[in-house]
């Protein structure tokens, strides 16, 4: 396990949360289309909250984990030291225990965290500009990412009339808060939502050793941490008490494929109902109020989501619009996915499964053509498992109860957990089915 003797001290000034010590890092919070002055209406504690989402947010980032014999997953051994206004609730042992076992859930690592008295008031800058906010005033609010599940979640979610939403995207850069706003306000000329508002949270990094790309930590799984944080600030500062996510339930579940990424597969547990249910007990206790997570597509797949839109072919046309793709760095000029990542094969097997035709001029790869990833172990064992389930494998079933007890959602029905699973697989068998028989043969 990869320790650090020298702890990192994190801090917040006027727009900038800075790492000092072990790491050096400075990170740069611009709230450009946050609502109308929060930064300089929220309280000293939930100024203290952006300091350490922000701070744990960067540090994840740029703290790299080594892989060796001893240390298999790369666990790291992280000492933080934050600064904040509210000391003695932060340093209560209950808010201690809640937010290391989030952040130990989230990234599997060693959490030694500690609080120091911020001496200075906070400050905001120029980087907090003002929002105006129009009639009606927003009843809901979402978490909204721009990528199929937020975009299908969202029109899904208007189309039953629920309208006024404030969404939040949290992004690591500007160019994503633009493509977000770009398709709320094109889904706003489909669907009258006078009610929709869009804010937006962006934590970028400045110089420093997460200037490179390269350098930094891949896995990042902390977003989540970051994510909810702002969505709870956002919550508290209009009293809102619940915060929608729209992931659909197989994603939100994120049962690994093999039993060897049981305690590695900690990507999307930030959409998990365990730590869902962690984050808003945790948020509730930060702001004195019940706040909590939910997520409204629970027990839908994807396609089942995409479904109820397919006969509006306008939003459908929409739909399209969103991102997926996690492999950004091979995609060819003008193809905005690459086709063959376990993002891009998820989203191929909604619009099937729902009867939407994308355009397949939008993939390097078109796997709906006959043609073949360029890495085929993932799709393989994506559709051994279909099958697998579809036959009602005793040992899926058994890997299953292990992954809600180590992903903390024991508390899910069994029956309902292993039925939306088993449609999942049946629609990837519909979708993929010959494919994976073409590649066997």
């Amino acid at each position: 396990m990869h320790a650090t003797e020298e702890p990192t001290v994190i801090r917040y000034d006027a727009g900038r949360v800075c790492l000092r010590g072990a790491v050096e890092q400075d990170a740069l919070i611009t709230a450009e289309d946050m609502l109308n002055r929060l930064m300089e209406t929220a309280s000293p504690r939930a100024l203290d909250l952006i300091t350490i989402c922000a701070g744990v947010y960067a540090l994840d980032r740029v703290s790299r984990r080594r892989k060796s014999v001893r240390n298999v997953s790369g666990t790291r051994d992280h000492r933080v030291v934050f600064e904040v206004a509210d000391l003695a609730f932060w340093s209560r042992t209950e808010t201690l225990e809640r937010l290391t076992e989030i952040l130990c859930l989230l990234t599997g690592d060693v959490w030694r965290i500690s609080f120091a008295w911020r001496a200075a008031p906070y400050q905001t800058s120029s980087y907090q500009r003002i929002f105006k906010l129009e009639e009606p005033q927003p009843t809901r609010v979402a978490l909204f990412s721009g990528g199929l599940d937020s975009a299908a979640g969202l029109a899904n979610q208007l189309l039953l009339g629920n309208e006024t939403y404030m969404l939040l995207t949290v992004g690591h850069a500007a160019a994503m808060r633009g493509r977000a706003r770009r398709q709320v306000d094109a889904l706003r000329q489909l669907v009258h939502a006078p009610g929709l508002g869009h804010a937006s949270f962006v934590v970028c990094f400045d110089k420093g050793v997460a200037s490179n790309m390269k350098a930094q930590e891949k896995s990042q799984r902390v977003r989540a941490f970051l994510f909810c944080a702002a969505a709870a600030l956002l919550a508290d500062a209009r009293g809102i008490s619940e915060i929608e996510l729209f992931e659909n339930g197989v994603g939100a579940i994120n049962l690994p494929l093999s039993e060897g990424s049981m305690l590695e597969g900690l990507s999307t547990r930030g959409a998990g109902p365990g730590f869902l249910r962690k984050m808003g007990a945790f948020a509730s206790e930060v702001f004195g109020r019940p706040l909590c997570f939910s997520l409204p597509f629970q027990w839908e797949t994807k396609g089942e989501m995409l479904h109820k839109l397919a006969d509006r072919p306008r939003i459908a046309e929409w739909l399209q619009r969103s991102n997926s793709c996690i492999h950004t760095s091979i995609r060819e000029r003008r193809k905005r996915h690459c086709g063959h990542c376990p993002a891009c094969i998820e989203r191929r097997q909604a619009f099937f499964s729902a009867g939407i035709a994308d355009d397949a001029r939008d993939y390097q790869i078109d796997l709906l053509s006959g043609h073949l990833p360029k890495q085929l172990h993932h799709l393989l064992a994506y559709l051994d498992s279909a099958r697998r389930w579809e036959k009602g494998d005793a040992q899926l079933k058994a890997r299953l109860a292990r992954h809600q007890t180590l992903s903390e959602m024991s508390h899910l029905p069994n029956d309902e957990v292993e039925r939306l699973i088993l449609r999942h697989a049946r629609e990837s068998l519909h979708t993929f089915g010959n494919l994976g028989l073409q590649i066997a043969a």
